[in-house]
């Protein structure tokens, strides 16, 4: 009797230690899908211009490198592009008119409905290929159907781009001033759909937004640089992640342009592969970049990127 009591505890605790592995493994599922967008315009920074960042946060099961995409039809561009067993996607980019795109996921939307939305619209890659503006963007809001949030930027505006169930969408442009995103709506009119909220989200928006309040002089590429760095609220709810356990979200990239008022946009790119060195570049995009002038070896496997010709 005793005996059947001790295994009847044994596999309740069982039972129970299984459950709380479940809620852990569902709990960093949930957070796997968040990344910090930012970015600033005209007097927020130094010289003119505007400047534009995403932290990529995922769980640590995926590579970055960089490609420079040469299309049949329409623009040149350079992207972020993410790759695991899965395969492989476009998480950031700019192209050879100064369009910059990055992205974050809506994870306050479940993923079975983000993955319902229709497959039709526009994705990041022909935003790149097709458009040379913000305007040119927001002009064709109606072909945002992928639910997520964007961040779109020129030299002269910042714009973020919140995507909905049931084909809303919502824009703000900022010509003299910041905005940033994290992995909930901020729209007045689509925060009824923040029904759960991670504390990561918050925690990492009210920060973002105090760094980009703390400097009314305009900000550098440095300044972006620091704030992508930031661990203010600890492994898991800081813009930079490390990750409270091994199998946590971190922070795997960081993407930076500035693109001045005059002058050629800068990259600054930071990749931090799993059980890789961190690697960190910064590359000029002047015309003879997008002419296709070599790379030195150096630079190009400073990212994993392959060099081209």
């Amino acid at each position: 009797m005793v005996r059947k009591t001790s295994f009847v505890k044994v596999f309740l605790m069982i039972l129970a230690l299984a459950a709380g592995c479940f809620g852990q493994i569902t709990a960093c599922a949930r957070e796997a899908f968040a990344c910090t967008l930012w970015g600033a315009a005209g007097e927020k920074v130094e010289g003119g211009g505007t400047l534009v960042a995403k932290n990529r946060d995922w769980t640590p099961t995926q590579f970055q490198d960089i490609r420079r995409v040469v299309p049949k039809e329409g623009f040149r561009y350079l992207g972020l592009f993410a790759t695991d067993e899965e395969g492989t996607g476009l998480k950031a980019g700019i192209n050879e008119k100064g369009l910059v795109v990055v992205t974050a996921t809506a994870s306050v939307i479940p993923g079975e409905k983000r993955r319902t939305s229709p497959p039709n619209g526009i994705s990041t890659a022909e935003i790149l290929k097709t458009c040379s503006t913000v305007d040119e963007v927001t002009a064709q809001l109606d072909r945002f159907t992928h639910i997520a949030y964007y961040l779109v930027a020129d030299k002269a505006r910042v714009a973020v781009i919140e995507v909905a169930p049931g084909g809303k969408v919502s824009v703000r442009v900022t010509e003299n001033g910041t905005l940033a995103h994290t992995n909930h709506y901020i729209d007045e009119q689509l925060r009824i759909l923040n029904k759960k909220v991670s504390k990561s989200s918050q925690e990492r928006y009210q920060r973002i937004r105090e760094l980009l309040s703390s400097d009314p002089d305009g900000y550098s590429l440095d300044d972006f640089v620091a704030f992508s760095e930031d661990r203010h609220a600890g492994p898991d709810d800081s813009i930079y992640r490390t990750g409270g356990s091994l199998t946590r979200s971190r922070t795997l990239a960081t993407w930076i342009v500035e693109n001045p008022a005059n002058g050629a946009p800068i990259l600054y790119l930071k990749v931090a592969n799993p059980d890789e060195p961190q690697k960190t570049l910064r590359l000029s995009l002047d015309e003879s970049f997008w002419k296709g002038a070599p790379r030195s070896d150096k630079a190009a496997s400073a990212a994993g990127e392959k060099p081209t010709a």
